[in-house]
């Protein structure tokens, strides 16, 4: 008995991670697009419901074991809801912060930051980041005359 609990357990398992993988494979992509995820009607009888279901579909389509894994996945954890979508894109924001950070370490840097409003009072932030190169700086003062 307890080995027929450990194989569906092992089973469960593989098919979760294929759904997360699956998701934050779709995830990666609509935040490196800078698309939004969710859409105004995301029930089963929408003709579009937002970027990442219907990517999650596609994928599913394109994709026999992620159909399966889908499929045969309890419905309580589809790795789909709304809370998981804004839980995936936070993960993936730390992620590059981490490596962001990572490269900074304890050179020095400056950032900008330009926000602007269109005529459809709709606001746009640009950030950007500008690193100061002390190295090259110092070769750059002992080659001059």
């Amino acid at each position: 008995m307890s080995n027929k609990l450990a194989c569906a357990t092992k089973e469960s398992k593989e098919l979760y991670k294929i759904r997360l993988t699956s998701s934050l494979e779709c995830s990666r992509y609509l935040i490196a697009q800078g698309l939004s995820f969710r859409g105004h009607d995301e029930s089963s009888t929408s003709f579009n419901k937002g970027n990442f279901l219907e990517m999650i579909d596609w994928y599913k389509d394109s994709n026999e074991e992620v159909r399966n894994a889908f499929d045969r996945g309890g419905k309580n954890c589809q790795m789909t809801c709304s809370d998981i979508q804004k839980e995936l894109a936070k993960c993936c924001a730390e992620e590059v912060t981490e490596v962001i950070m990572g490269e900074l370490g304890d050179k020095k840097f400056s950032v900008l930051i330009d926000e602007s409003r269109d005529i459809s009072v709709k606001e746009q932030m640009a950030v950007m980041l500008r690193l100061v190169f002390v190295f090259w700086f110092h070769l750059f003062i002992s080659r001059s005359p």
